[in-house]
């Protein structure tokens, strides 16, 4: 094996540099200190929580002198080398597994030129109060001297990778055909301005996004577009629809091939035919892409999705102007049909839902820090950072790292630079501290540290590591 040393200003030395070969390298687990307080006449203690200290690493190794002078001017580089007050990273270089095992005298000469090391995926920030050398032999003239050491860590009782910093992939759906549709998921929670009932009616009618409603499916985000007609009155028309002008209307030309998908459950009266198309400037709706008036599926009850899907390849030029859904009510009963999850995109079958790129969630929704390390990394204890450049604009800021949410009543525009570290929190290189909750993140083990942010924008995680105990 080998060591590798780190000084903080960058440069790096290896042991077998000045003939050290080790053979021992041992960490310790992080020691941990507890904070309590014993009570005169009770049993035991109240305690206050605990916290690791520090990570002890011994090493052991052996270097070899032709003569006493040459061992001296060896020892005096390692006690300079290892007896920096300022501290040092080291690296294990562990020896490949493959190396030879061999008989007593079966071969001889250039064994250090014979071993294959490779570094171990953590440093340590460390130091050493006295590094030990012991004279061990003398072999036919040449002094064969002991090295041990101690070191305990710095700062950090852990492991640690170097720091980087890491660009986050914003893009989670890169690889998924774009879903021309915005708000196709509801996420905005805005139930849509432009709708309209095919009888023009609205008594005993519910046209809105939900979330969450009992005996309703759940949503796939956190809201679903709900349509529902309460009526009993017998003469009511069974053909109960809504038609939906799509803000930006979605051309398809000759020769592509597209799909159209979306997701619903129905209930009551609206368990029979469906009454869906997609509409354009044509007079006639494009058929091609709609379910029109088939059949619902309505297995597994009403809180169970269902995916409809079509695929056309254009013969014409056509432009989607409106998406219409409904139901053909099959008794005078109330009935409803819910949808979520909308999709028209260019591609030649199904692909999994994704918002358009104008959503926010295209950008926030799946997207995590791929933290490997074994502890939990605190802000306030490592250090890093996180900067979003914001694209969009929103009148208020959200950022979130799984359940841990630090939140800006400051308005952001597209352009804005935030800063997040624990300690400070800037847009465009000014405070808001006094603006936002003063939250911090812990990155955590074993967890998807999933990022959830209420504006688009790229990410970055400044002075990233992953953290070993």
């Amino acid at each position: 094996m080998d060591l590798l040393v780190e000084k903080l200003d960058g440069s790096r030395y290896y042991l077998s540099q000045y003939k050290v070969l080790i053979t021992e390298f041992e960490e310790s687990a992080p020691s941990v200190t507890r904070n309590n307080m014993k009570l005169d006449q009770h049993n035991g203690n109240i305690d206050f929580g605990g916290w690791h200290t520090d990570k002890t690493i011994d090493i052991t190794g052996y270097y070899r002198a032709d003569d006493m002078d040459e061992e001296e001017v060896l020892r005096e580089k390692l006690y300079a080398l290892l007896s920096d007050p300022n501290g040092y990273y080291i690296t294990q270089l562990k020896t490949l597994s493959e190396t030879a095992v061999e008989r007593p005298g079966e071969t001889s000469g250039n064994y250090y030129d014979k071993l294959n090391d490779y570094p171990s995926h953590k440093r340590f920030l460390v130091y050493t109060e006295a590094p030990e050398m012991e004279l061990v032999g003398n072999v036919n003239g040449t002094l064969l001297y002991k090295l041990t050491a101690e070191f305990k860590t710095m700062k950090l009782p852990y492991g640690e990778t170097p720091a980087i910093d890491i660009a986050i992939d914003n893009t989670p759906y890169k690889d998924v055909p774009v879903n021309m549709l915005t708000d196709s998921g509801f996420e905005s929670g805005r139930t849509p301005a432009n709708y309209v009932w095919g009888d023009g009616g609205t008594k005993d009618r519910i046209f809105q996004v939900t979330g969450q409603v009992p005996s309703f499916p759940t949503p796939f985000g956190n809201y679903m577009l709900r349509i529902e007609n309460d009526s009993t009155d017998s003469s009511t028309n069974p053909d109960q629809f809504v038609q939906i002008s799509l803000s930006e209307p979605v051309s398809i030309k000759k020769g592509e091939t597209w799909t159209y998908s979306y997701y619903y459950a129905v209930a009551g009266s609206a368990t029979g035919q469906a009454s869906d198309y997609a509409l354009t400037t044509e007079p006639d709706p494009l058929l091609e892409l709609s379910m029109a008036h088939d059949l619902r599926d309505a297995s597994r009850g009403q809180t169970t999705w269902h995916r409809f899907a079509k695929t056309w390849t254009a013969d014409r030029d056509v432009t989607v102007m409106t998406l219409r859904y409904g139901f053909t009510k099959t008794s005078a009963s109330p009935g409803w049909v819910c949808i979520d999850n909308i999709k028209l995109a260019q591609e030649p079958t199904v692909s999994p839902w994704s918002p358009n790129p104008a959503d926010p969630e295209y950008y926030t929704q799946g997207i995590s820090i791929p933290y490997s390390g074994t502890v939990p990394c605190s802000q306030l204890e490592q250090g890093f950072t996180v900067q979003i450049t914001v694209t969009g604009s929103a009148s208020s800021f959200s950022f979130k790292i799984d359940d841990t949410e630090i939140t800006s009543s400051n308005a952001v525009a597209a352009g804005d630079v935030i800063l997040l570290n624990g300690f400070s929190y800037t847009q465009n290189g000014l405070s808001i501290v006094s603006k936002t909750n003063k939250a911090y993140f812990i990155l955590q083990p074993d967890k998807p540290n999933k990022i959830t942010c209420n504006v688009p924008g790229p990410v970055k995680i400044l002075g990233f590591q992953n953290l070993y105990a």
